[in-house]
C-alpha cells in the first residue's frame, strides 16, 4: 500500500480527515492529530473549527463531486447535527475569507444548514499544489460588498416563490445590523429610519450604481420587467407609491432629491431610432448623501444633467399626468398647468408656451413629444381621449387634426399619418418641434428623404439617350409637363374639374430600350428625388403581408411628397420598375390563396392611383399581359420598340467615340441590338482594355458582339461569355 506524504498540507488534510472520520470529536481524536491541524490552521490562516470543516468539504468534494451541506459534514464525523449548528458561524468564516462559496441554495436564510457548499476551483489546486492560498481579509467590509449580499436577497424575493416580504424584510434588517458601522448603511438608516421601504429602494438603485448600469440595464440583466422594483416595498404600500411605471412624483425619494427618473435605450429600433425605456436611478445629490466620502467613485462627470435631459424628465412627469386615468380632468390640467410652470425656465418649455397659446393644445403636444422619445408615434384618438375623454372638444379637435387644419399642424409643430380607420390614425412630431426639443443636433431627429429606397436627383449620372422620332416627342412633353409651375397649374386645373389630378406614366416595352433610364433623366433634368420601389421586397413570401407593404410604399411616397412641399422641393417620382406582377391580369381566386393575395395587392395598387397627388411612373416588358383597369388609369402611356438602325449607330458612337462612322453602321446593321445589349458590350471593352493595355479592334467586337445573346433555343444549349 502506497503511504502519502504527510509533510505537505494536502497530505496533512488526508491524515486528519481520516483521523477524524466517525470519530464524535471526540478529545482523543483531535489530540492525534493536534500537529497537522495546528499546520492547517496556520496555511489557512483559520481557528480549529474552521479548518477541520474545510478539510472534510475539501475531501467529500473531491468524493462526491457535488456541493457538501452541513449535514454531510455532520455525517462524515458522526457528530451530532445540532451541535455542527452550533459552529455555523465558522462556514461564514470561510466564506467572508474568500475560501468556499454556496454553490446550492435549498432555503434562503443566509445560512442553512441544508446548502451545499464548494472550495474554490484555485483554492483546490493551491492545496494540491501546496501553494499559498490568497485569502480576503475577514475585515475587509467594502459598500460594493455589502451591496452585494442586499443584492443576493433581493434577487431572490423577486423570484416571486422563493421567499416573501416579511423574510426578506427580516434578512435585510440582519444585513443592515450587521454592517451597521458602514458609513453607506448608516447615512441611509439616517435619512429614513423609520421608512424600510424608502431604503429598499435605495438599496436596488445603488446597486445599479456601484455596477456601472442604469437601474434598467440592472432589471433586464437579471430578467426582471420594470414594474418588479416595486414588489421591493410592503404590499400594502405598493399602490400609494406606484403609478403606471412610474413613482409618485411627490414620493419623499423624488422630493427629497434622492432618485429621479432616466431613460435607457434598448436595442430594438423604431423609424431608425433606438427604443428608450423609462426607469428610475439616483441622482448626483443622491449619491453623495448617501456614499458620503466615497461618492467621489461612483460619481461620473461627463454624465451629469444636461438641460436636455431635464426637459425629457419634466416631459415624462406631464405625461404621466396626461396619461391617469385616476383623476378627473380638471384637476389634471391643474396638475399639468403647475407641472409646466416649474419646467418654464428650461427653453424647451419656455418656447413651447411663447408660441402656443392654447394650454391643451401645449400639453397635447407634450405627451406626442413623449411617445417619439420612446420610439413611436401617438395614437391620435387615445392622446385627444386622455385629455378631453369623448366630449365636444375632444370631436372638435378630432375635426380640425383629420382636415389638416389644427394649429399645431399647421405651425409645423406635429404631423399627421392619416389611416381609412380613424383610430389607426397617427400623430409625429414636426420639424419645428424637434428643433426646439434638439437644437443643433435636430438633424439627427428628422426623417430624412435620403432613405435606402430614394435617389436623390444629384447623384444620378447625366446621359444622352437615343430614341425613334415618336417616342422622342413624347419624352419632351412629358419633360415639359414635369416642369414644377406647370405641374401645380395642370393639378390645379384637373382638381377643379373634379378629375384625379395625379400623374401616372406607363413606360412598356422590349427589354434595354431604355426605360428605367428615361425615368432617372427625367428626374436629373427635373431636379426630383424618386422614390424607387423594388418589386420584390414588396412581394413578401408572407401571406397578407404584401397587401401592407403595399399600402405603406404609398403612404411613405405621400410622406415624401410632403416633405418635399415644406422644403419648396419638385415633387418626388414614385417609380414602380418591371411592373410586370403588380398590374398583370387578375387571376381565379379559386385557384388558391396566392391568386387571392395578388388580386388583393392590384385592387389596392388601383386604388392608390385613383387617390394618387404626385407623380407615378411603372414599366414593364409585357404590356399585352396588363389588366385593362390599369391601362386607363395611365395618363401617359409610352411604347419603347428596338432602336432603329440609325438609333443603334449613334448609340455605338456615343458610347465608343474611338469608332469610325461605317464601323458603327456595320454594328449596327449586324447586330440588332437593344441599348442594354450595347452597354454590355461596351462594359467588356473597358475589361479588355484593362486586362489587355490596349483597346479592342473592330474584329475583336465582332466576336464579342457573337457571344452576347445565348445560343438557339432549339439547339437546347446553355452558357456564358468567358466561361
Amino acid at each position: 500500500m502506497m503511504k502519502h506524504n504527510k509533510n505537505t498540507i494536502l497530505g496533512k488534510i488526508i491524515y486528519l480527515t481520516e483521523t477524524l472520520e466517525g470519530s464524535k470529536l471526540e478529545d482523543a481524536a483531535l489530540a492525534k492529530t493536534n500537529k497537522e491541524l495546528t499546520a492547517i490552521c496556520e496555511y489557512l490562516g483559520a481557528d480549529k473549527i474552521s479548518a477541520i470543516f474545510f478539510s472534510v468539504l475539501f475531501v467529500l468534494q473531491n468524493q462526491r463531486e457535488q456541493p457538501v451541506s452541513l449535514h454531510d459534514i455532520a455525517e462524515f464525523l458522526d457528530y451530532s447535527f445540532l451541535y455542527i449548528l452550533e459552529y455555523r458561524k465558522n462556514i461564514s468564516i470561510l466564506e467572508e475569507m474568500g475560501l468556499i462559496y454556496m454553490a446550492k441554495k435549498r432555503n434562503v436564510s443566509p445560512h442553512p444548514e441544508n446548502n451545499g457548499y464548494q472550495i474554490n476551483g484555485t483554492v483546490m489546486n493551491n492545496v494540491i499544489d501546496g501553494e499559498p492560498i490568497l485569502k480576503r481579509e475577514t475585515g475587509d467590509v467594502t459598500t460594493e460588498r455589502i451591496l452585494g449580499e442586499i443584492r443576493e436577497v433581493q434577487n431572490y424575493y423577486m423570484q416571486g416563490d422563493v421567499m416573501d416580504y416579511f423574510e426578506y424584510k427580516r434578512q435585510i434588517l440582519t444585513l443592515e445590523k450587521k454592517f451597521a458601522k458602514n458609513k453607506y448603511i448608516s447615512n441611509t438608516k439616517r435619512f429614513f429610519p423609520e421608512d424600510f421601504d424608502s431604503r429598499s429602494f435605495l438599496y436596488y438603485f445603488s446597486v445599479a450604481l456601484i455596477n456601472g448600469e442604469e437601474s434598467g440595464e440592472l432589471i433586464h440583466k437579471y430578467g426582471y420587467c420594470e414594474t418588479n422594483a416595486f414588489i421591493l416595498i410592503a404590499p400594502g404600500n405598493r399602490s400609494s407609491r406606484k403609478k403606471g411605471m412610474t413613482v409618485e412624483r411627490d414620493d419623499v425619494l423624488m422630493t427629497e432629491d434622492f432618485i429621479k427618473t432616466a431613460y435607457i435605450e434598448t436595442e430594438e429600433y423604431y423609424r431608425g431610432r433606438r427604443k428608450v425605456n423609462r426607469t428610475f436611478k439616483l441622482t448626483i445629490n443622491g449619491i453623495k448623501k448617501l456614499f458620503g466620502s466615497e461618492a467621489k467613485n461612483f460619481l461620473d462627470e461627463s454624465k451629469s444633467e444636461t438641460e436636455l435631459d431635464k426637459t425629457i424628465n419634466a416631459l415624462s412627469m406631464i405625461s404621466d399626468i396626461y396619461q391617469a386615468t385616476d383623476t378627473s380632468r380638471n384637476h389634471k390640467r391643474e396638475q399639468l398647468q403647475k407641472e409646466e410652470a416649474e419646467n418654464v425656465g428650461l427653453s424647451f418649455f419656455k418656447n413651447i408656451q411663447s408660441a402656443i397659446k392654447n394650454s391643451n393644445h401645449r400639453f397635447f403636444l407634450y405627451d406626442c413629444t413623449t411617445d417619439f422619445l420612446s420610439g413611436s408615434s401617438s395614437n391620435l384618438c387615445r392622446t385627444l381621449n386622455d385629455l378631453h375623454g369623448h366630449d365636444d372638444r375632444y370631436f372638435s379637435e378630432l375635426r380640425l387634426f383629420l382636415d389638416e387644419k389644427h394649429p399645431l399642424l399647421t405651425q409645423g409643430f406635429l404631423e399627421i399619418e392619416k389611416n381609412d380607420v380613424i383610430e389607426q390614425t397617427e400623430i409625429g412630431l414636426g420639424d419645428k418641434t424637434i428643433d426646439l426639443l434638439y437644437g443643433n443636433n435636430a438633424d439627427l431627429y428628422k426623417k430624412t428623404s435620403a432613405a435606402k429606397n430614394v435617389i436623390m436627383p444629384e447623384k444620378l449620372k447625366e446621359k444622352t439617350l437615343f430614341y425613334s422620332n415618336e417616342v422622342q416627342q413624347q419624352i419632351d412633353m412629358l419633360t415639359e409637363s414635369f416642369d414644377q409651375k406647370k405641374l401645380e397649374s395642370m393639378q390645379a386645373r384637373l382638381e377643379q374639374k373634379a378629375l384625379p389630378k395625379g400623374i401616372a406614366v406607363l413606360l412598356y416595352g422590349a427589354p434595354g430600350t431604355g426605360k428605367t433610364e428615361t425615368v432617372y433623366q427625367l428626374a436629373k433634368k427635373t431636379n426630383r428625388k424618386v422614390l424607387h420601389v423594388d418589386i420584390s421586397e414588396a412581394k413578401s413570401m408572407w401571406f397578407g403581408e404584401s397587401e401592407k407593404r403595399i399600402k405603406k410604399i404609398f403612404t411613405d411616397y405621400t410622406r415624401l411628397c410632403r416633405e418635399c412641399k415644406k422644403h419648396k422641393e419638385n415633387t418626388p417620382i414614385l417609380l414602380f420598375n418591371e411592373a410586370d406582377a403588380l398590374i398583370s391580369k387578375r387571376k381565379d381566386v379559386s385557384t388558391g390563396n396566392c391568386a387571392q393575395t395578388e388580386n388583393a395587392i392590384q385592387n389596392i395598387l388601383l386604388e392608390e392611383l385613383e387617390k394618387l397627388e404626385g407623380i407615378m411612373i411603372a414599366t414593364t416588358n409585357l404590356c399585352e399581359n396588363m389588366d385593362a383597369a390599369f391601362e386607363r388609369r395611365f395618363l401617359f402611356k409610352i411604347k419603347y420598340d428596338k432602336p432603329s438602325l440609325a438609333a443603334r449607330t449613334n448609340i455605338w458612337l456615343s458610347k465608343l467615340p474611338e469608332l469610325k462612322n461605317h464601323d458603327a453602321e456595320r454594328l449596327a446593321g449586324q447586330f440588332d441590338f437593344s441599348g442594354g445589349e450595347i452597354d454590355n458590350i461596351v462594359r467588356k471593352c473597358q475589361m479588355n482594355e484593362i486586362i489587355k493595355g490596349e483597346k479592342p479592334c473592330y474584329d475583336e467586337l465582332v466576336k464579342m458582339c457573337n457571344t452576347e445573346r445565348l445560343e438557339s433555343r432549339q439547339e437546347h444549349r446553355m452558357g456564358f461569355f468567358g466561361a
